[in-house]
């Protein structure tokens, strides 16, 4: 590092071949040390007027963070996932109320994510971003922890045309032709509060993650535990209702065979009936035949009896009509030998 000088105008013409390229250093190194004012102005000031610089302000977010951790994380418990996911009750209330964040430790992810998160979360840290298409801390914990260290980065890097100075590389980072006893105790400064709080965030990363990551393991385990038990309970519901299909398959199977067993019982008990009747209607026609034949035989001798009167009584009227003739034939032959 060059020895800072006391007098802003020599420098220039140390160099310069003539007066107007003098000058027009001494322009250059002036309007430099402005946009360098200009910039650690943008870096440090705070936009609300009358408030803390951005330092500041970042630290006491910082130290209300700290203060959240260590009265929130310690009560959470491993095998209770909800309460990692909740809004927390404990806010400024009581007696011994302590200014603490609401937000839950984790936006709501599904259990199955639980590695992809585990594995997410430390590579967002390491690359200062809050968020990435694979995963949205959202309104939690471990998105204000990464909203943090993205805010620390914002302020130690230099808006252009310094914006290859760090804060936290100061005063070894001011440009050569800036250099001055009094920007270097301030670049001095202002360096050690930057790194006092990146070990800050570095401390409330470490508490959060090793807590974090005892969580997210045990919320796998358990995922995995009910995944097994899930399948374990599809595999038994899908034999109970492969069970259930065989045993209708059978309840119809043993139907079929017990209404196949009636209809040839039926069919042999009709039969045996069908031969009982025709036994039945057999003797019936035989006694019938035999009535019959009776009957007949009665009516038989009935007809001969009234045919055997009939040729009496004809012959008898015969004999009476010839008698009678004979009669007239005599009475004839008698009349007609009498004298008139």
């Amino acid at each position: 590092m060059v020895a800072p000088s006391l007098d802003w105008f020599e420098p220039a013409f140390l160099s310069a071949a003539s007066i107007p390229l003098a000058l027009d250093r001494v322009l250059c190194i002036e309007e430099s040390k402005v946009h360098f004012t200009r910039c650690l102005r943008a870096a440090l000031c705070n936009p609300v007027p009358h408030g803390p610089d951005r330092i500041a302000a970042l630290s006491q977010d910082i130290k209300l963070l700290q203060q959240t951790f260590q009265h929130r994380l310690g009560i959470l418990a491993i095998d209770r996932p909800q309460a990692w996911f909740r809004h927390s009750s404990t806010a400024e209330r009581g007696p011994f109320a302590v200014a603490v964040f609401e937000e839950p430790v984790f936006a709501r992810f599904d259990d199955c994510r639980a590695v992809a998160v585990r594995h997410l979360l430390p590579e967002l840290w390491r690359n200062r971003q809050v968020s990435c298409a694979d995963y949205d801390p959202a309104l939690s914990l471990w998105g204000r922890l990464l909203q943090l260290n993205r805010r620390l980065e914002q302020i130690n890097q230099l808006p252009a045309p310094f914006s290859d100075v760090r804060l936290d590389e100061l005063p070894e980072a001011i440009p050569d032709e800036l250099q001055s006893p009094a920007l270097h105790k301030f670049g001095s400064q202002i360096a050690q509060r930057m790194k006092s709080c990146q070990r800050e965030l570095d401390a409330c990363y470490e508490q959060l993650w090793g807590r974090s990551e005892s969580f997210l393991y045990a919320l796998h385990i358990q995922y995995l535990s009910n995944k097994a038990r899930q399948q374990q309970r599809q595999h038994q519901e899908a034999g109970a209702r492969q069970r259930q299909k065989s045993d209708a398959r059978s309840d119809r199977q043993d139907t079929g065979s017990r209404y196949r067993d009636s209809r040839t019982d039926q069919r042999e008990t009709g039969s045996r009936s069908d031969q009982r009747d025709m036994g039945s209607r057999y003797r019936d026609s035989r006694t019938d035949q035999r009535d019959m034949g009776s009957g007949s035989d009665q009516r038989d001798m009935g007809s001969r009896y009234q045919d055997s009167r009939t040729e009496r009584e004809t012959g008898s009227r015969y004999q009476d009509s010839h008698s009678r003739q004979d009669q007239t034939s005599r009475n004839r032959q008698g009349a007609r030998q009498d004298p008139p």
